[in-house]
C-alpha cells in the first residue's frame, strides 16, 4: 500500500492555504513567501514545508495581513 504524498498541487495548496484563487498562491510563489518545488511545469508544495512556514506567524490574523500585502 502506498502512502500519502505530502505534496499538493496548487489546487491543493490554494485549499489549504484557503486562498481565494490561484493568483494569489502564485504571486506568494512569485515574491519568494512559499515554499515550493517544481516538476517540469508543475508546481508542488511539500505540506511539510509549508507548516513550517506558517508557524512562522504568530496568528491567522499575521498571516491574512502579510498576505494582503503581498
Amino acid at each position: 500500500m502506498m502512502s500519502p504524498s505530502p505534496y499538493l498541487t496548487a489546487n491543493e495548496a490554494m485549499a489549504y492555504l484557503r486562498l481565494g484563487s490561484l493568483n494569489m498562491l502564485y504571486r506568494l510563489v512569485k515574491q519568494h513567501h512559499l515554499p515550493f518545488c517544481r516538476r517540469g511545469r508543475l508546481y508542488l508544495f511539500d505540506q511539510r514545508e509549508i507548516d513550517v512556514w506558517l508557524h512562522g506567524f504568530s496568528s491567522e490574523i499575521e498571516f491574512h495581513r502579510a498576505r494582503r500585502r503581498a
